[in-house]
């Protein structure tokens, strides 16, 4: 019987879009606005791939806060394959979180947002920087849900980072319920995101 410490699948390579500063950094805007940052830092410990993400959001109004939003999520990699993951959400004063943990060729994944269920060992966390996630189920790391998305390649196009510099990307659609555009690099690296708010506002990254 296979075992969490056990993965039934050969754990080689690393995943992909890990870029060699070990950092990813975004600039958040919110209609053109600053609204927050999102961070993305990579480190090893002996053979695992520990990914740590930190986003934080505030939408001011005449100094008077109207939205915060903070998370925080760690990913443990052995090889190619997601052991464990793990997030917690303030989402404007409502506590939420997701647990995932491999269980042989699958994932164990729990939430404020779904019960225990078993999600296959293709399916990847909605975290962004792994371009696999497109390819198959993607998990929701605020409260663990599956985010169903139909996912349309665009081709290369052109995008902006913080410093103003205008590169060229693989410019991707995800229509569902929650639209949502990523651009990731020839070398698979993610660059930038376009969203659209639950107030209809239009949320950018800018990598930095």
């Amino acid at each position: 019987m296979a075992t969490r410490e056990q993965p039934t699948e050969k754990a080689s390579g690393g995943p992909p879009g890990v870029p060699k500063s070990a950092r990813l950094a975004f600039r958040a805007l919110r209609n053109g606005s600053a609204l927050g940052a999102h961070e993305v830092k990579f480190s090893r410990s002996v053979d695992r791939l520990v990914v740590d993400i930190a986003a934080d959001y505030v939408f001011k109004l005449a100094f008077v806060t109207l939205f915060r939003y903070r998370l925080r999520a760690r990913e443990v990699w052995n090889g190619a394959l997601m052991l464990t993951a793990h997030a917690k959400t303030d989402n404007n004063g409502t506590a939420e979180y997701m647990s995932l943990d491999r269980d042989g060729s699958a994932f164990v994944v729990e939430g404020s947002g779904a019960r225990r269920y078993s999600a296959p060992a293709n399916a990847r966390l909605a975290t962004h920087w792994n371009p696999e996630q497109l390819a198959g189920p993607m998990i929701n790391p605020q409260d663990g849900s599956i985010l169903r998305y139909a996912v349309s390649a665009r081709g290369r196009s052109k995008v902006r980072d913080a410093a103003g510099r205008v590169r060229e990307a693989d410019h991707y659609v995800l229509g569902g319920e929650t639209p949502l555009e990523l651009w990731y690099g020839a070398d698979g690296i993610w660059m930038s995101l376009r969203a659209s708010a639950t107030d209809g506002s239009s949320i950018t990254y800018l990598a930095e």
